[in-house]
């Protein structure tokens, strides 16, 4: 997805992003969980897991809290100290909507490696050209600031204020030279652009836009097939039928209607994965 054209990708990711979060059945949350890590560790692995070095604690916390405190449901499984029963309901829901939040966020270290600035900037520039001036500026500002204070904690650390050894409290305030440091510099550069755009008449008349990105039929491919998945999805949990409950019981029918949703979105999840493993497969045969 990191070769296709901007629209395509923003169309695909806007369209599982919100299907993520929208629909938590189990068969989402778990397809959606799966497919997300496979493609983030495909385009990112580093990131990816570091991310989901970070998230486990913290999801871990979330489902702990929730099935501890949450007794609703019917079916009974132990009964806790506190007085509350730990249910299969709480267990379940609890499990897959951890499993439906990790998925948002490796859904978006994906967007991070195959939304790039310029391709914002392309989406944005004809029809909101501000929103994408600042959205490609708040892409650019937080890898340009956190390298920033990199550089900064290594200049400070040769005049003897070291955030990586000493006492915690010498640390701390070395930590805040850094940041402060590191803050006012950015603001100063911050300041240089805004001059440099008003000297260079900017939003003193109407932009033009020039852009290398070109539709192809691949794009109109995964585009047509986004779609329709789309459509398949809406059409089957409102019209067909389709439906999934964790509570007062769970419930998860295999009828027509929702082998047919959890098909069009398998797919639909599938499609970034499929189509990055066929593009090393063609590199390779060239």
């Amino acid at each position: 997805m990191d070769r296709v054209h901007p629209i395509t990708a923003a169309v695909y990711f806007a369209a599982v992003i919100l299907i993520t979060a929208i629909v938590q059945s189990p068969v989402f949350s778990a397809a959606a969980l799966v497919c997300s890590v496979c493609y983030a560790l495909c385009v990112n692995a580093r990131t990816a897991l570091k991310m989901l070095c970070v998230m486990l604690p913290l999801l871990l916390m979330a489902f702990s809290v929730n099935i501890f405190f949450n007794n609703q449901g019917s079916t009974e499984l132990v009964k806790l100290p506190t007085g509350n029963c730990l249910t299969l309901e709480s267990l379940l829901y609890s499990a897959f909507t951890c499993a439906a939040a990790a998925s948002l966020v490796m859904w978006f270290v994906s967007i991070n490696r195959c939304l790039t600035s310029d391709k914002m900037i392309y989406l944005f520039s004809k029809i909101l050209p501000y929103l994408g001036l600042l959205l490609s500026m708040t892409l650019r500002a937080v890898p340009a600031f956190a390298r920033r204070v990199k550089q900064t904690a290594a200049a400070q650390r040769f005049v003897g204020n070291d955030i990586y050894s000493g006492k915690p409290m010498s640390r701390i305030k070395s930590g805040v030279r850094v940041l402060s440091a590191a803050v006012t510099d950015s603001l100063e550069k911050s300041v240089y652009t805004a001059r440099s755009m008003k000297y260079r008449g900017y939003a003193t008349a109407k932009r033009t836009a020039y852009s290398v990105f070109c539709f192809t039929a691949k794009d109109g491919l995964i585009l047509l097939f986004t779609v329709i998945c789309i459509g398949v999805i809406i059409a089957s949990f409102t019209a067909l039928g389709a439906e999934y409950r964790y509570y007062p019981s769970v419930l998860l029918p295999f009828n027509a209607a929702d082998i047919a949703a959890d098909t069009a979105w398998l797919l639909l999840c599938l499609v970034p994965t499929v189509s990055a493993f066929a593009e090393k497969t063609v590199r390779r045969e060239r």
